[in-house]
């Protein structure tokens, strides 16, 4: 039974199909961008060399319809924000979020909500509190579902490891519950 999820969005542009770090797409819809490289399928090891990520970008950039969108540390609190009413709206409880520069980390305990529904929501409400006309969110994403307490400890784990792996410092959220709410949650399926 699923007791929570780990969903991962991007923003527009940032992580592309045939992204030479790897992707879960299994198809490239845009010819110009097919025609740069093949879809790696999964997430690649060893990731590419900076270099190598520079051209594919470069060669990418004028395939998109628009420029891709980055979330900066001046943006980054807006978007948090605009998760936290949503958090509160729904009565949801967050596990761990990490909002990165080009893609987000959600923990969900499950709710009566669909968790496309959900990340449907943040992402609107990020959208609207910065002030775009157009989404800054790609359109899919992955939603990991958890079906046990050692599977939610573990990406709850590799969600708080991420800012701090990409330069950013940890990540805390007031719309986060501390981690001994969350394992009294987990006491059943323990």
């Amino acid at each position: 039974m699923v007791i929570a999820y780990h969903a991962i969005f991007t923003t527009y542009g940032t992580w592309l199909p045939n992204d030479p770090r790897g992707s879960f797409s299994k198809a490239v819809y845009n010819e110009e961008l097919s025609a740069l490289a093949p879809i790696l399928y999964g997430r690649q090891s060893p990731q590419p060399p900076a270099n190598e990520l520079r051209r594919f970008w470069a060669t990418a950039r004028p395939c998109l319809e628009r420029l891709p969108y980055f979330i900066t540390d001046a943006t980054r609190g807006r978007v948090g924000s605009a998760f936290a009413r949503v958090v509160k709206r729904l009565g949801l409880t967050l596990a761990a979020c990490s909002i990165m520069k080009d893609h987000v980390h959600l923990v969900v305990m499950r709710s009566r909500y669909r968790i496309e529904y959900v990340v449907n929501q943040v992402k609107g409400a990020a959208t609207h509190d910065l002030g775009l006309d157009l989404t800054p969110w790609a359109r899919q994403g992955w939603n990991v579902f958890l079906d046990d307490a050692e599977a939610v400890a573990a990406a709850v784990e590799y969600v708080e490891a991420n800012p701090p792996s990409a330069g950013l410092g940890l990540q805390h959220w007031d719309f986060v519950a501390s981690w001994p709410e969350i394992t009294a949650l987990l006491q059943p399926y323990v």
